[in-house]
């Protein structure tokens, strides 16, 4: 499955089925009730725009089934 990504430094779009979901916490409850993944997850290979691996918060990437990301915030 591909997951859509953006580069922190360029902000351009990518997708790709090269990453590890990685420090997976489960699925926990914020004080609104609110259930999200705490996990992180990172690049298998480097940024096809700016070289780099990076590490995404796995809550911050859109919805490989049609939801959207809040914010893009690179850790």
């Amino acid at each position: 499955m591909n997951l859509c990504f953006v580069c922190p430094h360029t902000g351009h779009v990518f997708e790709t089925d090269a990453f590890s979901v990685v420090e997976n916490r489960g699925v926990v409850t914020d004080g609104d009730g609110t259930r999200y993944l705490d996990a992180n997850v990172a690049l298998d290979h480097p940024c096809p725009h700016c070289g780099e691996r990076h590490v995404y918060r796995a809550d911050e990437l859109a919805c490989p089934f049609g939801g959207a990301a809040v914010s893009y915030t690179h850790l």
